[in-house]
């Protein structure tokens, strides 16, 4: 429901203005740095330099990588895959 008593200040008017042209550049370029993300993974970069690189998370790019298969670099240490693989360690019986 629109408000007629509504009129943004001038600061507000200038930030909110800043950020919307801002979040519609992010989104334009945003398929280009899934493409580039990709390639660089595929040629050893991490989730961690790409993200310093362009601050978006960690999680953007393991999302990429998984979608690339690209294999991990590292085992997974929190997530279903590690309760999978305890669970199966816990039923096996000591040898």
């Amino acid at each position: 429901m629109a408000s007629d008593d509504y009129a943004p200040t001038p600061d507000e008017a200038r930030v909110f203005g800043q950020y919307k042209r801002a979040y519609e550049k992010e989104r334009e370029l945003r398929p280009d740095v899934k493409k580039l993300a990709a390639a660089a993974l595929h040629r050893g970069a991490t989730n961690k330099e790409l993200m310093d690189l362009t601050g978006l998370s960690d999680e953007f790019f393991r999302r990429i990588a998984r979608a690339e298969g690209i294999e991990r670099q590292r085992e997974p240490t929190v997530g279903r895959e590690v309760e999978a693989k305890r669970a199966t360690a816990e039923a096996q019986p000591d040898a």
